[in-house]
């Protein structure tokens, strides 16, 4: 393609035409399709001439063999003359009869199919055998019946001069003839030639404009799109630096430059979104960190005021306790949140996971001072890679957020069980009111929480440690009444994109 002349709508600095492509599609195929009508004419041309002169060679056969005839005919004329005369009696003038009229059919045929050179010479071979016919009748016959020998003599010479006068003019018709259908049978194997030839000569041409279109076409389409589309997938991927630049002609650049206007206005308006999303995340948070805290701030502000150095001990000491417990909820909101919010740093080792259950349960019977019994603990031995610790704070807040929902004195069972793929399942069960349906999607969210001191935090804490594990925890409906939280975890953690469930 580097031997093509520079196109003036390519040159730098030039406003390429929107149509570019379209009128060099439209030229090439119709500089093809007149090529192929062009051709089409021509074969229909050629197989016109040809077949013409198929009719005139059929025209001229039938002239030779009429021809023929006629040669035939002027022969038997003057032999049955010769007949008559040897015989010396009329029994062969019926023959002679009937060969006169053939020589005056043949002739009146003859005439609207031979050569027009050719029309003297019947006219000669006609009217030697009127001659013929003439002389037989008025000399030759009276001369035999008076037996005037040298009268018959004389006439039969100069009858069988014109006799044979006329074999020859009819003989020279049928080789005229012949080599006027000699020559039309070389001009229609000529012109069959020529045809073939052409036809092979346009095919050619066609092929090598297709060829040459599909070329130009493929370099200034296919490589362009090409291009495009590669770039469209680096987009997909979140490559926003991609460029096209001034690539392709015509509709392709238009497109090219669309393509780049596009890739700015969405990095331009990704910015604007992913600033709207940081605000409105900044704000959400502050709500809810506001919200949570604002509680026990208050409540420890009131007490504040109420406490004086008049007080009693003893209420002061209730009253200390209750800062300390309020204080304590402000420190734990406060480090759910930073738990949220950091990515777990995991320190993954062979960890039994049915003894981390029973002792995690064991710990939070003791902080908590619940009534023995209150959990059935039923988990298989099995092993997996985790983190130990973590793993203990997501089982201790689902052990808190099951008390937390459960009515007191009621019985949360704990399960653990083997996985076919070598991970663990745990499961907390209790006999709350359950997690209707359309909040299942969301008790994983931050500061969603449907009790009135719930922070909203402790199940998303559990979401963001079991998905560094690469493990999923989900929510449904305990058969019975209340809410099963299930955490698949697998056999070594990974990281979330290798998950499978």
């Amino acid at each position: 393609m580097s031997s093509l002349p520079p196109n003036p709508a390519t040159e730098p600095g030039a406003q390429p035409r929107s149509d570019l492509i379209a009128r060099r599609i439209a030229t090439g195929f119709g500089l093809i399709a007149m090529i192929a009508v062009a051709m089409c004419a021509m074969l229909f041309g050629v197989i016109s001439h040809v077949a013409g002169l198929v009719s005139d060679m059929r025209s001229k056969e039938l002239a030779i063999n009429e021809s023929h005839a006629l040669a035939t005919a002027v022969r038997e004329q003057y032999t049955h003359q010769a007949h008559t005369l040897i015989e010396g009696n009329a029994s062969h003038m019926p023959h002679y009869q009937a060969w006169v009229e053939r020589v005056e059919q043949t002739v009146t045929k003859l005439r609207p199919i031979v050569p027009r050179s050719e029309v003297v010479r019947l006219s000669r071979v006609q009217q030697a055998s009127e001659r013929l016919d003439q002389l037989f009748r008025q000399q030759m016959i009276p001369a035999a019946e008076r037996g005037d020998r040298e009268t018959v003599a004389r006439v039969h010479h100069e009858a069988d001069h014109l006799s044979q006068s006329a074999a020859r003019e009819a003989d020279a018709i049928v080789n005229a003839v012949q080599s006027h259908m000699v020559h039309d049978h070389v001009s229609a194997t000529y012109a069959t030639r020529v045809g073939f030839a052409m036809s092979a000569l346009c095919v050619l041409a066609i092929v090598s404009l297709s060829s040459w279109f599909t070329l130009r076409l493929r370099h200034a389409v296919l490589r362009p799109l090409a291009v495009i589309a590669q770039s469209a997938r680096r987009i997909g991927r979140g490559d926003l630096s991609v460029r096209l630049g001034a690539i392709g002609e015509g509709e392709l650049r238009a497109v090219a430059e669309a393509f780049d206007r596009m890739v700015e206005e969405v990095k331009e308006r990704e910015r604007r979104l992913l600033e709207a999303e940081r605000m409105a995340a900044i704000g959400q948070l502050a709500a809810g960190v506001a919200h949570e805290i604002n509680n026990p701030i208050g409540i420890i502000r009131g007490y504040l005021k109420t406490m004086t150095v008049d007080s009693p001990p003893d209420v002061l000491r209730d009253e200390l306790r209750i800062l300390d417990d309020e204080a304590a909820a402000c420190q734990r909101i406060a480090e759910d949140l930073l738990t949220y919010a950091r990515s777990p740093d995991l320190r993954a080792n062979p960890l039994d996971v049915d003894a981390l259950m029973r002792e995690a349960v064991r710990r939070f019977e003791e902080t908590q001072r619940t009534v023995a019994g209150r959990f059935v603990v039923r988990a298989e031995p099995g092993t997996i890679v985790a983190d130990g610790g973590r793993l203990r704070q997501v089982v201790l807040n689902l052990l808190r957020n099951a008390v937390q929902a459960s009515p007191s004195g009621a019985t949360i069972d704990v399960t653990g069980a083997s996985r076919p793929d070598g991970g663990y399942e745990i499961a907390v069960a209790d006999t709350g009111p359950g997690v209707d349906p359309k909040d299942r999607t969301m008790v994983f969210e931050p500061f969603f929480s449907k009790r009135a001191d719930g922070s909203g935090l402790g199940l998303a804490v559990c979401q963001g440690i079991v998905r560094a594990h690469g493990g999923v925890i989900s929510v449904a409906e305990r058969p019975g009444g209340g809410a099963v939280f299930c955490v698949r975890l697998p056999a070594a953690a990974r990281p979330p994109s290798e998950t499978t469930t």
